[in-house]
């Protein structure tokens, strides 16, 4: 099930802005050397590895995205046997049966992106610290030791899960003396690991944010336009992690849309996710408190969340649902522990409630364009097969996309949509960019962020009257006539 869930329309959608970057880092087809590693700091480990298999795969949407695939489905089973040793056998099925089918769980397998490896290593290094919670072994420390350096070299996120590693390294009262010094000397080697990226983790953030009494000055640039954190933030986040994205108002709905606006016409389906959710959230919370694991679970869950809160709250990092996925494993082993101590009927309730919003929240995710990725593949096919000699392209949000997408002969020029903050300004800057005697093509894709006002939309059609317009998913394309 899990494998035909995440391999089923893999390559279907265009490479979003995010999953280019990633193909660029992978340096496909190219050397890649030190220098190239080091400079990452998005996840080296990841890119290392989609280097060696697009040197053998290629470097399709398909190909691309299928060893988070496979890792999306190496999950299962790791996310079962973690379950099963921290929480007891009984939770393991449901476990597995949640962690096939979650649809955030999907989305990520099915993105050329870091963060389904990400979760299979953050259970990996969980399901070797649980195996020496009795006894320490050298298997296991080097277990832990692999599997953190991969997940921290996948995505720096990793680095939430501290406490949680912290508290199960210590193990139980009267026996922490030893392995203080074991996780001491695990920690030493991991940080040579890692020292190689020090000097650019350092020069890219700026640390002094972090500072808890740091008063945010009212004209410090945000990480976006408006606000890096948001109040609906952790609910978001946990309707994701719930039902992933394809439930409720999609995501360039929410970015568009004031926020009561956007939720007003899928109140029902929050609703019904919050009430089976919910329910299950709280008959897994208190089969953990029984279990006497809360404490750990709320390590694993809770503190993930709140350190990015405090990150996001200090303008250092945006608040994002996929910045604290290594969380999702255990939100799901909760509720397979909530299912597990259930009755026969009643498991069967709530299998039926979670199997039919995430039926709906799926074909969504397969299938509605709303709450597809930006369709850039058609735009740059439209160009491809309409355009001239001598025309250009200007290349609004959507420069690293094209050049994926677009290896024709029309030269691409990068126009940043940030000018719209200064429309004056924008639109000279603009209009000198696009003046072409044989014609310009223009195209813009997730205006939200940068020009949430649609100031250049409204100038070029203004300015534009006549220009040919060609809508796609997410994008738009005008095709400016010779001057």
């Amino acid at each position: 099930m899990a494998a035909l869930l995440r391999l089923f329309r893999l390559g279907s959608q265009s490479l979003w802005i995010d999953e280019v970057l990633t193909w660029r880092s992978a340096y496909i087809g190219r050397p890649i050397g030190l220098p190239e590693v080091l400079e990452n700091v998005h996840g080296p480990f990841y890119s290392l590895v989609l280097h060696l298999w697009g040197g053998v795969f290629g470097e399709s949407e398909w190909a691309l995205r299928l060893p988070s695939a496979l890792a999306g489905i190496a999950l299962v089973p790791a996310t079962a046997w973690v379950a099963g040793r921290w929480l007891g056998a009984a939770t393991a099925v449901p476990a597995a049966w949640l962690a096939a089918g979650s649809p955030f769980l999907i989305w990520y397998a099915q993105e050329a992106r870091n963060y389904s490896m990400l979760m299979l290593w953050a259970v990996l290094a969980a399901a070797a610290l649980l195996g020496m919670r009795d006894r320490l072994s050298a298997a296991g420390v080097a277990g832990w030791l692999g599997a953190t350096a991969a997940g921290t070299l996948s995505n720096f996120s990793f680095t939430l899960l501290a406490p949680l590693h912290a508290a199960w390294w210590l193990g139980a009262p009267g026996r922490r003396g030893r392995r203080l010094l074991v996780a001491l000397a695990a920690a030493a080697a991991l940080a040579l690991v890692l020292l190689p990226w020090v000097p650019r983790l350092g020069s890219i953030w700026d640390w002094t944010r972090l500072r808890p009494a740091r008063a945010i000055a009212a004209a410090e640039p945000r990480l976006r336009t408006e606000a890096t954190f948001h109040p609906a933030a952790v609910p978001f986040a946990l309707h994701a992690f719930a039902v992933g994205y394809g439930l409720g108002p999609p995501v360039r709905e929410l970015r568009r849309e004031p926020v009561l606006r956007a939720l007003r016409p899928h109140v029902p389906a929050l609703a019904a996710t919050a009430l089976v959710f919910g329910a299950l959230g709280v008959l897994g919370a208190r089969a953990v408190w029984r279990r006497k694991r809360a404490l750990e679970a709320a390590l694993w869950i809770v503190a993930p969340l709140l350190l990015l809160c405090y990150l996001a709250l200090h303008n250092f990092k945006v608040f994002h649902p996929r910045y604290v996925a290594v969380a999702v494993p255990g939100v799901l082993i909760v509720l397979a522990a909530g299912l597990a101590d259930l009755g026969g009927r009643a498991r069967a309730a709530f299998a039926v409630a979670i199997g039919a919003l995430w039926a709906v929240s799926l074909a969504h995710h397969y299938g509605d364009p709303r709450y597809a990725k930006e369709d850039i593949r058609s735009a740059a096919a439209l160009i491809d097969r309409e355009g001239g000699p001598g025309q250009k392209i200007v290349s609004v949000n959507t420069g690293e996309l094209l050049l994926y997408y677009y290896r024709g002969p029309l030269t691409v020029e990068p126009f940043w949509l940030g000018l719209a903050a200064d429309p004056e300004r924008m639109a000279a800057r603009f209009e000198d960019l696009a003046r072409s005697p044989n014609g310009t093509w223009v195209v813009l894709a997730r205006p939200e962020d940068l020009d949430p006002a649609g100031q250049f939309v409204r100038h070029l059609e203004h300015r534009h009257p006549g220009a040919s317009r060609h809508a796609f998913n997410g994008v738009t394309v005008w095709r400016l006539p010779p001057r």
